[in-house]
This record gives structure tokens, sequence and C-alpha cells, in this order.
């Protein structure tokens, strides 16, 4: 399990207020919310790039940032952050390096990666050079072949098609079903209600909602707009726009 317990940080203008949640073994945990929330900060927070005024992350119980610990995480990172001039089998070869992985383990991973991932005609291609769906399963192929036991995934399928969408999808699924621990952010709430057990809502820096949560009972739409009604009230003021005489005597 991951604690993040009360991290802080002021940002400047934006400050990240106590920030307290768990990813809990097993878990896929949907973390929800608006543009500048805090959910890619707080990313950053737990793979070390965000230096913390307050608060800590632990992995059972001790610091993540620790050797082991860190090699038990992968982060899935956006297209544009991976090295494009790089073949894919390329890329993949050296996140295994990286990562203190054997040749022979590394190759005998990636081809089973490659074929699981239908990547095969890819491989000798250089990322720029693919789709935005391929690219997302060349990230895909270099973040499983390290088979972590947490994976971080921040939009993962925001710019591709439906096809790769469900691909996508499907791997997380099938993640879950052997037990892989995710924490996902999406703006597309019908992919996080297909896949979690488990909201952390963010805004404006601070944790209002976490919980687990059944997806074939709940909605995770319907339990945002319930924890995000006192933020505003957008159809009375739709209304007064378009009736600003409602109400009033004349």
């Amino acid at each position: 399990m991951i604690e993040i317990k009360n991290i802080t940080r002021d940002l400047g203008g934006f400050v990240m207020n106590q920030v307290s949640f768990k990813i809990k073994k097993g878990s896929v945990v949907a973390f929800v919310g608006d543009n500048g929330a805090g959910k890619t900060t707080t990313i950053k927070a737990l793979f070390g790039e965000l230096k913390l005024e307050h608060g800590e992350i632990l992995m059972d119980g001790k610091n993540i940032f620790e050797e082991e610990n860190l090699q038990r995480i992968a982060f899935f990172p956006d297209s544009n952050s991976v090295p494009l001039n790089m073949k894919v089998k390329d890329y993949v070869s050296y996140v295994c390096a990286v990562n203190g992985m054997s040749k022979s383990d590394s190759k005998d991973a990636a081809d089973k990666i490659f074929k699981m991932l239908s990547l095969e005609p890819y491989i000798n291609k250089k990322i720029k050079s693919l789709s935005a769906g391929w690219k997302k399963r060349a990230i895909m192929a270099s973040v499983l072949v390290r088979t972590p036991d947490y994976i971080i995934f921040d939009e993962p399928t925001a710019n591709v098609d439906v096809e790769a969408k469900l691909s996508f999808m499907n791997i997380l699924h099938e993640l879950s079903k052997i037990g892989v621990t995710i924490l996902i952010t999406s703006h597309v709430l019908e992919e996080l209600q297909e896949v979690a057990n488990y909201v952390v809502f963010i805004r404006d820096g601070e944790i209002i909602l976490e919980k687990d949560f059944n997806n074939q009972t709940e909605s995770i739409a319907t339990l945002y707009k319930q924890v995000m009604a006192e933020k505003d009230n957008k159809e009375k003021l739709l209304k007064e726009i378009y009736n600003p005489n409602e109400g009033k005597v004349i």
C-alpha cells in the first residue's frame, strides 16, 4: 500500500494543502479533479519531482524513495515526455537497462510484450513516426516490461482513437485481474467508471473525498456532482441569465 500523508507545498499562487490518501494494494484508484486541482502535482510528488515542505509518502510503511520501492512503481508518461527519436525496441531496451534487467531477461520480456500489444511490425520504427495510439502502446510496452506492482497513469487515453482506447481499457482490466495496483487520472469519467474500485477527489490542492467505490452500483459522475455542488450553481446562474426578471415584482 502507498500512503500519501499530509503532503504540503506552496507553489506560489497554488497550495498543496496537507494532501492525504491511500492507494490500497490491488485497487484501481480513480484520481479525479478539475484542471489545476493538483492531480499532476501530486503525481510529481509521488516520484520525487516535487520537494515537499511537510508530509511523507510511504510504501508498505517505508519511505517510497528507497531504491527497492521505486523499482516497484512505474509511471505512464505523456507521449511527448519520451525520447521520440528512439526506435520502439531501443526505448524498451533502455528502460530495461535503467532498471537493472539483464539483456536476456529484457529480450524475453520485450518479445512477449510486443506480441501482446501487436507492436511487432513497429519495433524498428522511431516513436515519433507512430500515430498517437501506437505511441501509447509503445509507452505501455516500456511500462509493462518491468512488471511493476504499481502503475500511475496520467490521462493515458488523451488524443487517441476509439480502437486504441478500447485496447487500453482491456489492458487495464487485465492488469487489475492479476493484482496490479493502479492510480489513473482522466477527464473521461466513463472510463474511470468502468475500472475503478476506489475514488479520490481533489479540488484546489485539497482532498475532498476518498472512499471505496462499487462501479456496479455507484456513479462517479453522480458523486462528483454531489461533492462539487458547493463550488457553484451553474444551473441557477444560467436561469438568471435567460430569465433575469423571474421572481421579480414588476
